[in-house]
């Protein structure tokens, strides 16, 4: 089988990841590329969300979240068997989005002939990521949000922030988001519990929901979901942790206050120095630790805080993408 140049893979891991395959994706799909997108097994709502853009194919997540790498050596080995037979279509080219999911069908498209591309996480600043290292060492070229990433990367190619792309016509419809992604923080939901709030959405990931149900009747309370936006875009504030990239996307997206929290559960996903930096950036609030009274300050002083506007390097990524195809 020749080379498709009319086909892109996307490798879309979980949480921020497949968020940054999402939004290079949907530009990718407006031009009429079509797509091939890899996501892991077992996570439903990120294969319900990349349904929209194109051919899901799942694949074995060989690292689950915070889990000792040697527990998932034969997933590794399961993971490299099936992108094997994900490769053997010759991409011309494989947007792989980071994390350990991106490695094995990295690696093995590259040995295919596919030109890799990578794209460290919005909120590293003074370290690279394992695993967007690895394939940088390895010869991928490695997108940028930011030109202070150029640090770390001396051959990084600056796109600007990427960011998920609205979905809805932003509203304020009186409530708090408090999403914190698929580890949740169980001290973030217990604080906001005590503040006495009665329009509250939060999304706890893999934290009970029930307690929060039970204490607040009058919240809406889920645990995954396929469609954030649409509670993203009805906010009239979101409160979700560092580092992660719902903040990303309720500032730039919807242009919503956002108060950051560090969250303990995500300390390998970037270095907890870069918080400020990253609040910085998006003219957030960031709490290294939360109590009910630094809490309600936050959301306070971030109500009064104007977002900041940038083009989505997404589109960048995408208009990259097309002209290596023209290449080829």
């Amino acid at each position: 089988m020749g080379t498709r140049m009319d086909k892109v893979l996307l490798i879309a891991g979980y949480g921020g990841h497949a968020g940054f395959a999402y939004t290079v994706g949907h530009y990718l799909a407006e031009r009429g590329i079509e797509l091939d997108i890899l996501v892991p097994r077992g996570y439903s709502w990120v294969r319900e969300r990349m349904m929209r853009l194109g051919r899901v194919i799942e694949m074995t997540l060989p690292r689950k979240p915070a889990e000792p790498i040697y527990r998932g050596l034969p997933r590794w080995i399961q993971a490299l068997k099936e992108s094997i037979r994900v490769c053997r279509n010759k991409y011309t080219v494989v947007f792989a989005s980071g994390s350990n999911f991106s490695i094995p069908p990295s690696l093995t498209c590259m040995l295919a002939g596919s030109m890799i591309l990578t794209i460290e996480d919005v909120a590293r600043f003074t370290e690279r990521s394992r695993a967007v290292s690895t394939l940088y060492r390895l010869g991928a070229k490695v997108f940028l949000h930011w030109e202070e990433q150029l640090n770390l990367y001396g051959k990084g190619i600056v796109s600007g922030p990427v960011y998920e792309p609205p979905l809805y016509e932003p509203r304020d419809e009186g409530y708090i988001l408090v999403s914190t992604g698929t580890f949740g923080h169980r001290t973030l939901f217990d604080t906001i519990s005590r503040l006495g709030l009665k329009r509250v959405v939060m999304q706890t990931g893999d934290v009970d929901p029930e307690p929060y149900r039970r204490g607040h009747p009058e919240w809406v309370v889920f645990q995954y979901t396929s469609d954030i936006h649409r509670w993203i875009a009805g906010a009239s504030l979101v409160v979700t942790h560092y580092p992660g990239t719902t903040a990303l996307t309720a500032r730039l997206a919807y242009g919503k206050p956002v108060v950051m929290v560090y969250s303990p559960r995500h300390t390998l996903a970037a270095p907890r120095g870069d918080s400020s930096k990253l609040a910085e950036k998006l003219n957030a609030v960031y709490l290294e630790e939360v109590d009910p009274a630094r809490l309600a300050e936050a959301i306070e002083e971030a109500r009064g805080m104007k977002a900041p506007r940038y083009s989505n390097g997404g589109e960048y990524i995408a208009e990259y993408i097309l002209r290596l195809g023209s290449k080829h």
